[in-house]
């Protein structure tokens, strides 16, 4: 078989990109550890478990390192999209589309961002990329079916719905304070949920990067699917 040109340069940025993902969702676990305080020091004062801890050690989880990356997986995913749009053909709105979708789930991640600094309700950001998501789907809704059917006999659709499944189902029952309580009871600490959650939204986030990328990097000349 004669190979399409660029195709070891494209695998290789691949390889590239998704080991630069690896790193980047293991880089909260390398950050200074102050040490998280025993059962014994946190009931020392009054007997009581403190809420918060006296050395003012917290896990990052929302509105830290954590939170960031997903930040940048996310508008990262929907560079890529929109770069790959113009190659895409008939279908290339429709990776617009995708593409908008990965900004508005960035701007979910910084809401924060925008309660601190700006007066204004932060579902107003979520205004513009929805109308221009619903302006492309009813212009282009004829060239829906052929990317429905080019997204879903990719491998890579595997894993943006094990992300999904990851963000609306495992995410929320394991970020349950609830269920923690009753594992750890006496060694719980109310920053366990949150970060579990959010670490399980960063792994989530890079599965829909390495998704994006095996989808808008492939090799457009020789498509499996389509022998």
């Amino acid at each position: 078989m004669i190979m399409a040109k660029g195709f070891w340069k494209r695998r290789l940025l691949v390889v590239i990109l998704i080991v630069a993902g690896s790193i980047l969702i293991l880089f909260p676990a390398w950050l200074p550890d102050s040490g998280f305080p025993s059962t014994d020091e946190r009931t020392a004062e009054g007997g009581q478990l403190e809420e918060t801890t006296s050395k003012g050690f917290s896990l990052p989880t929302e509105e830290s390192a954590v939170e960031g990356l997903q930040l940048l997986l996310l508008l990262g995913s929907a560079a890529f999209w929109f770069g790959a749009a113009k190659s895409a053909g008939e279908i290339g709105p429709f990776y617009r589309v995708m593409g908008a979708g990965g900004i508005a789930a960035a701007l979910g991640e910084a809401d924060y961002l925008v309660n601190d600094n700006l007066n204004i309700p932060s579902w107003i950001l979520f205004v513009i990329p929805a109308l221009y998501i619903l302006f492309l789907s009813l212009k282009y809704r004829r060239q829906f079916p052929a990317f429905y059917t080019e997204f879903t006999s990719h491998p890579a659709a595997g894993f943006f719905a094990s992300a999904f499944m990851m963000i609306y189902v495992l995410a929320r029952l394991l970020g349950t304070p609830h269920l923690w309580k009753a594992t750890l009871k006496s060694n719980y600490h109310p920053d366990v949920p949150s970060t579990v959650q959010g670490y399980l939204e960063l792994l989530a986030c890079y599965l829909l990067f390495v998704g994006t990328i095996g989808l808008c990097l492939r090799d457009r000349r020789h498509d499996v699917t389509e022998d």
